[in-house]
């Protein structure tokens, strides 16, 4: 008995460690990650460069690093793939580095995707197609030089900054000359807060429009238009107590002008431009005046957004750093 149960305690692990292994390795069905893709290709089909005068439909690189596996809507020489139904697999090359964004490898650029994907069918699509406008950005003037948005952790910085959010959030609601109004006060709210932060502009422009396009064309596709409404309200109130904005405001400021001009008539994605401010180009679009003294309006105005009680969260937020 003793000779048996030894082998067995020294058995019983690999076992373990089998049952493990093949658990992991069928946590992506093939069928599964054919089904991803398929939704991809269809909504890049119906879009049929719509949008953005170009089809989004770029080659995607969907890696399980965990399993070493790699899956493609596009064949590759380079990567060795062999092919299922209608997409391709193989496996991980040590030359692919597994971050997510877009990669120059061979004479594509591929998206880059790693897994798992949320299993909600919207979600996960909308992470690959911010990650495919990202391959195409660069064809269209929309990659925007480097920048830094600090400043964006400074109290005043994220006081003024949660002003104009929620003024965009009543414009959201609004219409007519509410919805105007509404803009008016982001617009008077954005500029009190740039002229406390003299060089921030640019970044902020270029980070709206780098990360802030590629966030609204994923949800302007994947999403109708009273959804994307609905979507753009939850994602500012799961944002409102974030820790830092440094790095995601533009994921809601960006977005919001963009879904704003889509309701009117201007054609603005074809003129638009990575160096540009797109709250500028809401202002033109609106036909908006500003006031002559900002700055006081501002003040005034943010006694309506509850401008004391935001404040008192920031020297709060501030006190316990």
């Amino acid at each position: 008995m003793k000779k048996y149960s030894f082998i067995w305690i020294f058995l019983f692990p690999g076992i373990v460690l089998m049952s493990c292994s093949l658990s992991m390795a069928e946590s992506y069905d093939l069928k599964d990650i054919e089904t991803i893709l398929k939704e991809t290709k269809a909504l890049c089909l119906k879009d049929n460069g719509m949008l953005w005068g170009r089809t989004l439909d770029v080659p995607i690189l969907l890696v399980d690093k965990e399993n070493g596996r790699i899956y493609s809507n596009n064949n590759s020489k380079k990567f060795g793939l062999n092919p299922y139904n209608e997409i391709y697999t193989g496996i991980l090359p040590n030359f692919v580095d597994v971050i997510k964004g877009p990669a120059k490898i061979g004479n594509q650029i591929w998206a880059i995707i790693p897994l798992p994907l949320p299993e909600d069918k919207i979600e996960r699509q909308c992470i690959i197609l911010h990650e495919a406008f990202h391959c195409v950005q660069p064809e269209m003037d929309l990659k925007p030089e480097p920048y830094n948005n600090k400043h964006m952790d400074e109290m005043e910085a994220r006081f003024w900054l949660k002003l104009e959010w929620k003024a965009l959030e009543l414009a959201l609601q609004s219409e007519g000359e509410n919805k105007k109004q509404a803009i008016t006060d982001a617009l008077c709210f954005r500029h009190y807060r740039r002229a406390l932060y003299g060089k921030c502009d640019g970044c902020e422009n270029r980070f709206e429009i780098h990360e802030g396009m590629a966030e609204y064309t994923a949800q302007k596709l994947c999403r109708n238009d009273k959804n994307l409404k609905t979507y753009l309200q939850n994602k500012l109130h799961s944002m409102w107590e974030s820790p830092s904005f440094v790095n995601c405001f533009a994921y809601f400021s960006g977005p919001v002008y963009a879904y704003l001009l889509d309701k009117t008539e201007t054609n603005w994605r074809t003129h638009l431009g990575a160096k540009d401010d797109i709250a500028a180009i809401v202002q033109s679009a609106y036909e908006i005046s500003l006031p002559f003294d900002i700055y006081m309006e501002a003040e005034e105005r943010s006694v309506l957004y509850s401008g004391a009680q935001i404040m008192g969260e920031e020297l709060d937020r501030e006190l316990a750093l």
